[in-house]
């Protein structure tokens, strides 16, 4: 427990250093009931525009260095991008059978989507959304998440109920991490160290350390978790609850879940801004988002967004 509470302490150093104010903050939320991305200025609340995509869009990622925002949809089968200064359909492309998580790694310019359909992850040039390959992953792979340097790519096998941690110099999968049942979201710490993957069908939690690609400990939460992120700040995890309606906030410490925050209806996508220290929650049946102080625990607004507001994935450009 030592070691892990000087871990969190170098991961509080490192965020307060390194935070920095956004000029204009951003929301990008997929909407699948609608066909479409609302993009919200988190300043007033308000939706700046609405982007008409491919049907089904669900998860998002943001390339802040490119200012791209890729999305994912599952049923039409593609990946689009969007502008970030213009708030403009870029580009679209096959995706695969099912594309469902996204990531971006802004340094070498790839976009990883999980094709939950394929049992693979394909990868594509951020700029063109030209292919450059595949990697073979396990059943129904969903969420997906990049250790810092971008030299590891995290993938949750849902119907294996394991992670898959791929060296992405090769795309040869380094090993294979049994967790919950059917996990779905991943989120790394800030050093790599440490990965916690949500577990839909098992109500809990898998924290992994990734230098042994073990599981060190699984925490409780709320009825069906859909995904999490992480404040390296206080040193919690905030997790989203489906079924509940609510977000468990866990003291990864103490390795405990400290509160229950009720949230929207069907809680799923959920991201930092780690400046303003508020936690944004989509809410996929009240179409809207909730606005949590990540130090008070309390909800301070509610926000308006599309239908079935997803946005699976990071979706604050910051």
């Amino acid at each position: 427990m030592r070691a892990i509470d000087a871990l969190f302490t170098l991961l509080f150093i490192s965020t307060a250093v390194h935070a920095a104010e956004p000029a204009n903050a951003l929301a990008f939320i997929s909407n699948p009931g609608a066909a479409t991305v609302s993009v919200v200025s988190l300043g007033d609340g308000q939706i700046s525009k609405t982007l008409v995509v491919a049907e089904d869009p669900v998860g998002v990622a943001i390339d802040a260095r490119r200012r791209l925002v890729f999305i994912t949809s599952t049923q039409s089968q593609q990946l689009s991008s969007i502008d970030i200064d213009s708030q403009s359909l870029v580009n679209h492309v096959a995706a695969g059978a099912a594309p469902l998580g996204v990531a971006v790694d802004s340094r070498s310019g790839r976009v990883y989507v999980a094709d939950s359909a394929g049992a693979r992850i394909l990868v594509f040039d951020a700029i063109t959304l030209a292919p450059r390959g595949d990697y073979k992953t396990g059943a129904a792979p969903g969420g997906l998440a990049l250790t810092p340097d971008g030299g590891r790519l995290l993938v949750a096998n849902r119907d294996d109920n394991d992670i898959a941690v791929i060296d992405t110099r090769n795309g040869l999968t380094e090993g294979r991490v049994t967790v919950g049942t059917a996990p779905n979201g991943i989120t790394v710490s800030p050093n790599g160290h440490y990965a916690f993957v949500t577990n839909m069908h098992s109500d809990d939690v898998t924290m992994v350390d990734l230098q042994s690609l073990q599981p060190s400990a699984t925490l409780a939460v709320g009825g069906m978790p859909y995904t999490n992120v992480f404040d390296a700040q206080r040193q919690r995890l905030f997790v989203t609850n489906q079924s509940d309606n609510s977000v468990s906030v866990l003291d990864l410490v103490d390795q405990r879940e400290i509160v229950r925050v009720t949230v929207g209806q069907r809680p799923e996508g959920i991201d930092i801004h780690n400046e303003e220290r508020k936690i944004y929650v989509t809410n996929s049946n009240s179409n809207d988002l909730s606005v949590i102080n990540a130090d008070t625990l309390e909800v301070e607004r509610t926000i308006k967004a599309g239908t079935g507001s997803r946005a699976f994935g990071s979706f604050l450009l910051q």
